[in-house]
């Protein structure tokens, strides 16, 4: 078996995983890379693999840094069937739509203001390519509803897979890969990206239940420790209030899938349970509007805890009273003229494209308001920038003074920590062999020390791009 690494190394985006298991070819995710525009473009618009050779792809989760690629991946000579969860499929649907809206909309940009006689920008893909991925999906449930494997058929003859629950997003999935190769079995795993456990909606990661020597593991908080989320909750309880008594508004920059849905769920309970004041809270993504129908499609994939505090009753955890879906560019223009206190959720999660601008140009001057981090944000994002205390920022080409209160709350991150991760590791039975992916060189460095700390006998590698295995 050789393992081949495209992306998700040497960073958190891009994740592209291949796996050569005999005359076998398996794609682990084709994702976008997310950064700098010109950088993140150029990587995007080659695939540095042939598509046509490869016999199938398995996609761990719908976030855009692991299905953004899948469009170009077919445009380019892919045949074969996408496998994934049902969730995910339909999450991937509206993830791709959006992306292929702002390659539109970023084409034109660049068209606009382009210098004379350069080439035109062109998309990389179009939604009119996006059904044609759709249909090459294969639904797989989890390993919680099959009494097997799952066979991935004349597609990858002799490889079988497993899929349980991520505990990250909607559908995510840690996937279990296995065939035989010159006689013997051989079996690897893939977080994906892993969940934290305790957190509202989504379930807890389930672990691996077979023995697997060698796992691919995230490691985007890889040294670093999240506080109990009830602190962040208490935290949110404090800038609520605040806005409220000031008459101030939250701007809050959440990526569309999941923790979008996860912040609506806690302000749902909170207001419920009388913590919060009912102040009126806007979602101002059509993407996250279409990912919040998609959960309540799936309410099989709720955690226990959902089922109790709103099932029972007949309530639907991502919809209350005071909350609203904001669908179109007038309503989203509208919200700058409304008077505060009020919370706007709005993508992109780092700041890097989206509404979220223009609510931060019109409100982060003001001491009045709140700008809310409330997950991960990669280096070169302004949410970086606004997490480490730049005073100005320069947003369409303007500088705006960061007088509004920043506060940051990562323990709603949908990512494991470094205890987390560590043991889901040491979860896994006859492990011996582990690839570091998906972080920052400081935090994948980190959890190898941490690793090695306990289990010396391990062999911890943190692969970079392009580099290849034979395990």
């Amino acid at each position: 078996m050789r393992i081949t690494f495209y992306g998700g190394v040497g960073g958190v985006t891009g994740s592209k995983h291949l796996v050569e298991i005999g005359n076998n070819r398996i794609l682990l995710d084709c994702g976008f890379f997310q950064g700098h525009r010109r950088e993140a473009r150029e990587l995007n618009s080659e695939l540095p693999f042939d598509p046509a050779l490869i016999n199938a792809v398995i996609l761990s989760h719908g976030h855009l840094d692991h299905c953004g690629a899948l469009p170009l991946l077919l445009k380019r000579g892919y045949t074969g069937k996408i496998y994934a969860s049902a969730a995910t499929r339909d999450v991937a649907e509206w993830i791709l739509k959006d992306a292929a809206n702002i390659q539109k909309q970023d084409a034109r940009y660049m068209n606009k203001h382009r210098i004379q006689g350069a080439e035109l920008a062109k998309p990389l893909y179009r939604l009119s390519d996006i059904g044609q991925v759709i249909k090459r999906f294969v639904a797989v449930p989890y390993a919680r509803e099959l009494s097997g494997w799952f066979n991935l058929g004349p597609y990858a003859p002799g490889v079988q897979i497993k899929f349980y629950d991520a505990g990250h997003i909607l559908g995510s999935s840690v996937v279990v890969l296995q065939a035989e190769e010159d006689g013997k079995q051989v079996r690897l795993a893939f977080t994906g990206d892993l969940g934290r456990s305790n957190t509202p909606l989504i379930p807890d990661p389930e672990f691996i239940k077979e023995e697997v020597p060698t796992l691919l593991l995230e490691s985007t908080y890889g040294q670093r420790e999240h506080q109990p989320v009830k602190e962040a909750v208490e935290e949110l309880v404090r800038v609520v209030k605040r806005a409220n008594e000031t008459g101030g508004k939250i701007i809050v920059p959440s990526f569309a899938l999941g923790r979008t849905q996860e912040i609506v769920y806690v302000l749902h309970k909170l207001t419920d349970e009388g913590r919060i004041p009912r102040i009126p809270i806007y979602v101002d993504s059509p993407l996250a509007t279409h990912i919040s129908d998609v959960f309540m499609e799936h309410p099989e994939d709720y955690d226990e805890e959902s089922w109790k505090e709103f099932g029972r009753r007949g309530d639907l955890p991502l919809s209350f009273r005071n909350l609203d879906y904001i669908r179109t560019q007038e309503e989203s223009k509208a919200l700058n003229e409304i008077p505060g206190p009020f919370m706007v959720i709005s993508a992109s999660g780092m700041c890097e494209a989206g509404r979220i601008l223009h609510h931060l140009a019109n409100n982060v001057e003001d001491p009045k308001n709140t700008i809310l981090i409330t997950g991960f944000q990669a280096e070169h994002t302004l949410g970086r920038r606004l997490v480490e205390g730049e005073k100005s920022i320069r947003i369409f080409g303007k500088y705006y003074a960061v007088r509004a209160e920043v506060v940051v709350l990562n323990e709603f991150s949908a990512h494991a920590d470094s205890s987390d991760l560590q043991n889901y590791a040491e979860q896994v039975n006859g492990l011996n062999r582990v690839f570091l992916i998906h972080g920052e060189s400081s935090q994948a460095e980190g959890l190898k020390t941490n690793l090695l700390a306990k289990h010396p006998n391990w062999q911890i590698t943190i692969p970079q791009r392009g580099d290849s295995f034979d395990i």
